[in-house]
């Protein structure tokens, strides 16, 4: 209702005293549903952070003899896959037999290729979910996919405008898409890929399929010489040649990998602080002699009761018993699997517990990482894939 200024006092305060029949003809004339209003704020945040999405397996291919290059499509209505940062990872789930499983994996394509629909992955041949996906997963096979995730990505507040990445086997996958985010325009720094294998056949990439000044591919042979590769393992002496006062270095590919490779840079003086690494996920832990006890697992109203090893994490119990819980990183790190212990005692390894303070106060954990060492239940939160 549009205002009218008036300069008789005496038609204000008649307008006011017959305020209230107008407001309720006003309200009785609205419209009876509700208004809806969508804002440029939640639709970014739905873009950058849409929870679980559907995708389906489109096309499989070998990628050395030991990993498969496996290419998914968005089912989303958009058909998109969320923007990530190149360098990070999802995390596929899928019914396994009896087993609701969940496994980590870096993405090997570009943001852009996401943007259009298209999310690569490549798979080692190792463990059960992986061998499904090589053997089994055929093309028309869905999958649910987490949202991308990880801080293994190169930050210019952080780090160097060079990165010298040494990988190991798979572990070249985040690097790939580093290097097609730089060739795409979407990252901004040079990148050294220093990629270690046995021999050539076992390598699971092209060393020369980008073409960029800002990428360099130096592929290194342990078993085999090859000319125009390196030939031996990734020492001081190969990282001397790249690897200056000005360079970050990012590590990606087995622990034995990790332990070597920081040795070798410890010799030339390269500071811990400009070492990253990608963080493997939490395995089996050492017990002589593993004892089984009893796990509750509270879903909101749904509660579980199921056998757990003392050599075996929370989560890997859950997986075996079929039941579907949130997980992504399986190393603590990111800690998606938040959970709240409503009783028992549990094993956590310190170089695996990133819990806050507040958290071990009040009992709470990560299941990915946690073993038991008595009778247990826990809450842990819903697993919602979006339809």
């Amino acid at each position: 209702m549009a205002f009218r200024k008036s300069t008789d006092v005496r038609e204000d305060i008649a307008r006011f005293m017959g305020m209230t029949e107008v407001r309720r003809r006003l309200i009785a004339e609205a419209p009876d549903t509700l208004p809806v209003a969508e804002f440029g704020v939640n639709r970014l945040a739905k873009a950058l952070h849409p929870g679980y999405l559907r995708a389906e397996v489109v096309a499989k291919a070998p990628a050395g003899t030991d990993c498969c290059r496996i290419t998914l499509r968005s089912l989303r209505a958009d058909g998109r896959f969320p923007y990530f940062r190149a360098g990070q990872f999802v995390a596929l789930s899928a019914k396994v037999g009896e087993s609701f499983l969940t496994r980590p994996y870096s993405i090997a394509s570009s943001p852009r290729e996401a943007l259009a629909g298209t999310l690569e992955v490549i798979v080692q041949r190792s463990g059960i979910f992986s061998t499904w996906l090589i053997d089994e997963a055929q093309p028309g096979t869905q999958l649910v996919v987490g949202e991308p995730s990880g801080d293994f990505h190169h930050d210019s507040l952080r780090d160097a405008p060079h990165v010298v990445a040494v990988a190991g086997g798979s572990g070249v996958t985040p690097f790939l898409s580093m290097a097609k985010a730089i060739c795409e325009g979407s990252e901004d720094f040079r990148l050294t890929l220093i990629a270690g294998a046995r021999t050539r056949a076992k390598l699971c990439f092209d060393p020369e399929a980008f073409h960029d000044e800002r990428v360099r591919v130096v592929p290194v042979l342990s078993h085999e010489e090859v000319p125009g590769f390196r030939h031996g393992f990734i020492t001081a002496d190969v990282l001397r040649e790249f690897v200056d006062e000005d360079t970050s270095v990012f590590l990606c590919g087995p622990d034995a990998l990790y332990s070597f490779a920081r040795g070798e840079l410890a010799k030339l003086g390269v500071e811990p602080a400009r070492i990253r690494q990608e963080r493997n996920a939490v395995g089996n832990r050492a017990v002589e002699e593993p004892a089984t006890f009893s796990l509750t697992v509270r879903i909101r109203d749904a509660v579980r009761t199921i056998p757990a090893s003392t050599a075996e994490t929370l989560v890997t119990a859950m997986e075996r018993a079929g039941i579907a819980a949130p997980v992504r990183c399986k190393n603590g790190s990111c800690g998606f699997c938040h959970s709240r212990v409503i009783a028992g005692e549990y094993f956590v390894a310190p170089e695996n517990d990133f819990r806050r303070a507040a958290d071990r106060k009040f009992g709470y954990i990560h299941p990915c990482c946690t073993y038991p060492l008595s009778d247990m239940e826990i809450d842990v939160p819903i697993f919602e894939p979006e339809e």
